[in-house]
């Protein structure tokens, strides 16, 4: 190690011992007084933090910001200053039914775009502890704590949602600041993330901040249950016992009838690639399936929607595939995606080649308002799980022939069904309607209200 990263590792450590004394004050009231205004109101007053909120196009901000609209709550947010507008991101989560002030914190990291890219490749700690935004947590600090001391608003829950893991950080802050009942959502794994690229003193000061947050948070809340037992199989059985599982969801007010006029059977994938999630295990498929039979893919128009590295667009296996066969389209409004969703014949979920990979994607539960088929190039694990239980077909990334296999029955299976009428939509209604908003904020506010009950607060 040079003398510049010891400096740098030591500033980290000086940094979370700070954070460890400061975040040690530990929700101590079992109940309220009658005379703590906190509770006077026998209501839940959540304060959420949540960097990524509508309307930033950011998948975890559409998820939050469904979530918290749905909140039977007052709310008070801190967010990040997106550049977006509602209108671009064509999806308006209806803020403020419940919500007392949103205060929006701008912060832009120093370094974006290419050289961003270059010094997470090669500058030790840059934007790995947790992340990029780690500046912007005593940035909202400091405007939400004038935020609450100009207004009447007094919070009696605290729920953090991560990613970024920075969010999880002011958490810490405000967990010892005003010593409310704490829940910490983890839409990814954090230490364990396998998408994030391996360094080791990174790796060993980001499992520590994970601790810290595990430790003070008093409920965890995962979108799987492969992230719960990742996550917390290195911790306390007390400690795991905080934890649950809340999925993602949908909402199905926000799709639209299918109105796509007869012509080519259109299978969709919408949603970016990067690391080790590639379209080359469908491009390699495709390819298997043309040298069977030139024909078999007369009339299937394959468009894959989202942001994909050169290296990706430029691979050898797409390069050998017709021309015309496989459409490569940029990211588009998130209204915009749902309508492509509706007007498939087919839907795919790629992830990356893993023995078990953890992640639901929030797309795969936007996928299921659709109610089209959906075809699962998934290893073992969360997707999988869910995608066998719809009864849809599913082929592990790094078999070839069993994707080929796959994706040959899957297309059969939609050409057959668009010669029927539409009048169901696809899927289990009892497992799909489990992913709905409706269902999905039952679940947590009633994680929130027992929780509240078990400390003192008011339940609804």
């Amino acid at each position: 190690m040079t003398v510049g990263q010891s400096a740098v590792s030591l500033a980290i450590f000086m940094v979370m011992g700070a954070l460890q004394r400061k975040s040690c004050k530990r929700f101590s009231g079992s109940k309220a007084s009658g005379g703590d205004p906190m509770y006077d109101s026998g209501r839940v007053r959540m304060l959420a933090v949540s960097y990524a909120l509508p309307p930033a196009l950011f998948p975890q901000a559409i998820q939050i910001g469904r979530l918290l609209t749905h909140m039977p709550a007052e709310i008070g947010v801190v967010c990040g200053d997106s550049d977006e507008s509602a209108t671009t991101g064509g999806f308006d989560p209806g803020f403020g039914r419940g919500f007392v002030f949103r205060e929006s914190v701008r912060y832009r990291p120093s370094l974006r775009g290419f050289p961003a890219t270059l010094a997470r490749r090669f500058v030790p700690f840059f934007a790995r502890v947790p992340d990029e935004y780690r500046p912007w947590v005593r940035r909202a600090e400091a405007a939400l704590t004038s935020r609450l001391r100009e207004t009447a608003f007094q919070p009696n829950v605290l729920v953090t949602f991560g990613e970024p893991m920075s969010d999880h950080l002011l958490g810490l802050l405000l967990k010892a600041r005003l010593g409310i009942p704490w829940i910490a959502h983890f839409s990814d794994p954090w230490a364990d993330n396998p998408f994030r690229r391996y360094e080791y003193l990174a790796t060993f000061v980001n499992r520590r901040l994970e601790q810290q947050v595990v430790q003070n948070a008093d409920r965890i809340v995962v979108t799987s249950q492969e992230t719960l037992d990742l996550m917390m199989s290195k911790y306390p059985p007390a400690w795991r016992r905080k934890a649950c599982v809340v999925s993602h969801s949908f909402d199905p007010a926000l799709y639209r009838a299918p109105t796509r006029a007869d012509g080519s059977l259109v299978v969709r994938y919408l949603g970016n690639f990067y690391g080790h999630r590639s379209p080359v295990p469908l491009f390699r498929a495709l390819k298997l399936l043309l040298d069977a039979d030139p024909q078999c893919l007369n009339g299937v128009a394959i468009e894959l929607i989202g942001q994909m590295p050169a290296r990706m667009r430029l691979h050898r296996s797409l390069r050998a595939l017709p021309n015309g066969l496989v459409l490569l389209r940029d990211t588009v409004p998130y209204a915009e995606s749902l309508t492509l969703m509706s007007n498939s014949d087919l839907l795919l979920v790629i992830d990356g080649p893993d023995d078990l990979s953890v992640f639901l994607p929030s797309k795969l539960i936007d996928y299921l308002g659709a109610g089209v088929p959906i075809l699962g190039i998934v290893p073992p694990g969360a997707s999988a799980e869910l995608l066998t239980r719809l009864r849809a077909r599913v082929a592990d990334p790094r078999e070839p022939e069993a994707v080929a296999a796959a994706l040959r029955s899957a297309i059969a299976e939609a050409a057959q069904r668009r010669k029927s009428p539409r009048s169901e939509l696809w899927g289990d209604p009892a497992i799909v309607d489990g992913y709905n908003i409706t269902n999905v904020s039952a679940a947590f506010s009633k994680l929130v209200n027992d929780l509240l009950a078990d400390t003192g607060g008011p339940t609804q």
